[in-house]
């Protein structure tokens, strides 16, 4: 087993605040001397593996450490604050501990985990769902402190692990958008021009209300076609009625009959064609039998609504000219609306189609919308990487509005006794997730477990395999552990540093 010195000659910061550097200090933390220099590029001859001078990189002199003490602007140890010393984003990079989507060491950055997004367009797996590889002896090492000061004095927090009820919830933005199945853009059935508008905007409308009339040349044509294909139903059905009497009487042909019959059945085709055309008009079979009783011509053509909703949009004129490429009107039932929700392909493995939804709003922090996911689309989309999926949601007052933003949560399990950890405790290394396990009550020996992580429970990490309850592990202050044992596996070569996910 490999004890690492490494802390141990350092000590942390035990002594900080009585070193010279901490001495030379303000009441902001920072240390003038070496912050009048932070950001010159180290001369090439000085360069160590990590591309910046071997006598500023925290890697290649952990006495930095020491001598530099705690940033107390960033709470992090001033040799390793990339914020007052940027030079230092090239040793990171080149230990493997950086988050290039949010600019800081992958081990001080409090927003890993919540870039499924980016990761996914990048075509990459999420760090923490990273298998640890087989041949990584990082579990084989062990950090020693020289005292439990050293530990006290930088600040470790700890957590127990045990088995608790885990809430396996997803996360996710969704906008807000109307009912397909009870949203209707309406528009006239044939040319015209409006006459009458009826309804405005936020108007309540029932199935069949009017909420606009225009007048049509082309429906007064089709009325008159259809009345005249019944006179001459009529007049050809009489002149059939004959010749077939009087065929019957020794008097007529069947020859004749059967030329009254054919126009007859023509006559029939007439009028079934007038009446087809004024039902793609808009009307209904009643409304075609009163126009056949009172002999209507009327051209005014009314635009009524499908079903029962709002009138969510309107962009009909009085006097306007329009054809049926025109939409006029849009109607929608907003007292169910869909939550499209952009999901994440490691997401599939956890949601299903009925599961429960709830939506919060920016706009609406008080009010929580409960639904059911409904569908998740068979694709991803191209550009995004993400996945599509529909929630329906009760809108009950109607408050939630068409095009809103907001956090849909889905539950997406019932739950259950399990290992979790802290996010707070896993550290990436370079190949595996691990947290630091204190082995001894004094605090001064802690051994690295490499961890199978499974589901994203918020704040922590569901343990499948690394630990098993009843451990206690470094929470705060971990990446310092990390960093320790990171700097001698890189040199040690017991794995290559993956820079994937990054």
């Amino acid at each position: 087993m490999t004890v690492l010195k490494g802390l141990a000659s350092v000590v942390l910061v035990l002594a900080w605040s009585a070193s010279p550097a901490a001495a030379r200090q303000d009441h902001s933390g920072h240390d003038h001397a070496d912050h009048d220099h932070a950001s010159e590029p180290p001369r090439a001859a000085e360069a160590c593996a990590h591309g910046i001078a071997e006598s500023r990189c925290p890697f290649c002199t952990p006495s930095l450490v020491r001598d530099l003490g705690m940033c107390r602007e960033h709470g992090v140890a001033e040799a390793l604050c990339v914020m007052c010393r940027p030079f230092l984003e090239t040793a990171f990079v080149a230990a493997g501990d950086w988050c290039a989507e949010h600019a800081r060491p992958e081990s001080q950055c409090v927003l890993c985990g919540n870039g499924a997004a980016a990761e996914a367009a990048a075509g990459a797996v999420r760090r923490f769902k990273q298998q640890p590889s087989p041949g990584c002896t990082t579990a084989q090492t062990t950090v020693t402190l020289a005292s439990p000061a050293a530990a006290r004095t930088a600040g470790f927090e700890y957590a127990d692990i045990r088995a608790t009820n885990l809430s396996r919830e997803v996360v996710r933005n969704a906008e807000i958008v109307y009912d397909a199945r009870r949203y209707a853009r309406l528009s006239s059935r044939a040319p015209g021009v409006i006459v009458e508008v009826l309804k405005d905007l936020g108007d309540r409308v029932e199935i069949g209300d009017v909420v606009s009339v225009v007048d049509s040349m082309a429906l007064g044509s089709a009325k008159a076609e259809l009345l005249q294909a019944v006179e001459l139903l009529s007049l050809r059905q009489g002149s059939a009625d004959r010749e077939m009497s009087l065929m019957q009487k020794g008097a007529g042909t069947e020859r004749a009959v059967l030329e009254a019959q054919t126009h007859l059945a023509e006559a029939r085709i007439a009028v079934s064609r007038a009446r087809q055309q004024l039902r793609n008009l808009g009307l209904s079979d009643e409304d075609i039998d009163l126009v056949i009783e009172r002999r209507d011509t009327d051209s005014r053509l009314r635009i009524t609504a499908p079903f029962a909703g709002t009138l969510v949009e309107s962009a009909a004129v009085t006097g306007e000219v329009v054809d049926q490429r025109d939409m006029l009107f849009a109607i929608a039932d907003t007292g169910t609306m869909w939550a499209m929700i952009d999901l994440t392909e490691s997401d599939l493995a956890n949601v299903r189609a009925g599961h429960e939804v709830t939506f919060r709003s920016d706009g609406l922090p008080d009010r929580v919308f409960a639904g059911r996911l409904t569908w998740i689309s068979t694709q991803l989309d191209r550009k995004t990487r993400t996945i599509r999926a529909r929630a329906e949601l009760d809108n009950g007052g109607a408050a939630l509005k068409a095009f809103m933003f907001g956090r849909a949560t889905i539950r997406a399990g019932m739950g259950g006794q399990a290992i979790t950890v802290p996010k707070s405790a896993v550290q990436w290394e370079g190949c595996c997730n691990v947290a630091f396990v204190r082995v001894n009550r004094e605090g001064t020996i802690y051994q690295p477990a490499r961890l199978t992580l499974g589901f994203d429970a918020g704040d922590r990490y569901e343990v499948l395999a690394g630990l098993s309850g009843g451990e206690t592990v470094v929470t705060r202050g971990s990446y310092i552990l990390k960093n320790e044992i990171l700097k001698d596996a890189v040199g040690a070569g017991c794995c290559e540093v993956d820079h994937l996910a990054k």
